[in-house]
């Protein structure tokens, strides 16, 4: 009796392994693709919080007689507290800050959410250079810097944006 060969109805090694090798020839296209968004969006972000946080130094010297932020008006020292607590809290106008609502302190706060990290290193705490101070250049120590002299707030960071601008300089 001649018993007759059934065929299974699955995929042989050949067809399989080309599927793959087209599914990693696209996979190799898309991961460039997609790495790029992904420094771009940095980028895009860190421009954000530069300008958000420069805004907010603006419209505090401008309701404070052009005094930039930064210098506590109780002992006249320049630090990270002062700048931070100027921009976050309530201020009378020789800078002094209290609770938001707290009589007597009409100005701001100028920045209403938690101070912002910096994308390209995930640090949000500021370096403040004192009028009189000097920087040595971007280190990624903090994620930000502040030079209380001109009021300009810059991204510390060693990096670069994909078209080789330095963050620093953004």
């Amino acid at each position: 009796m001649l018993q007759k060969r059934t065929l299974s109805a699955g995929f042989s090694l050949i067809e399989t392994l080309l599927v793959v090798a087209i599914l990693l020839v696209l996979s190799g296209m898309a991961v460039p693709m997609w790495s790029g968004l992904v420094e771009d969006a940095e980028v895009a972000s860190v421009q954000q919080e530069l300008q958000r946080v420069r805004t907010c130094v603006d419209f505090f010297s401008f309701q404070h007689t052009e005094q930039k932020p930064g210098q506590d008006p109780t002992t006249a020292y320049w630090s990270e507290t002062a700048f931070l607590a100027q921009l976050q809290f309530s201020t009378d106008e020789s800078g002094a800050w209290n609770s938001v609502g707290t009589a007597g302190f009409p100005y701001g706060p100028y920045l209403l959410d938690a101070f912002p990290a910096n994308p390209f290193n995930k640090k949000a705490d500021v370096l403040l250079i004192p009028p009189g101070g000097t920087f040595s250049g971007p280190n990624d120590q903090t994620g930000w810097v502040y030079f209380a002299a001109t009021g300009l707030f810059k991204a510390n960071s060693t990096q670069s944006t994909p078209d080789g601008t330095p963050v620093y300089d953004l």
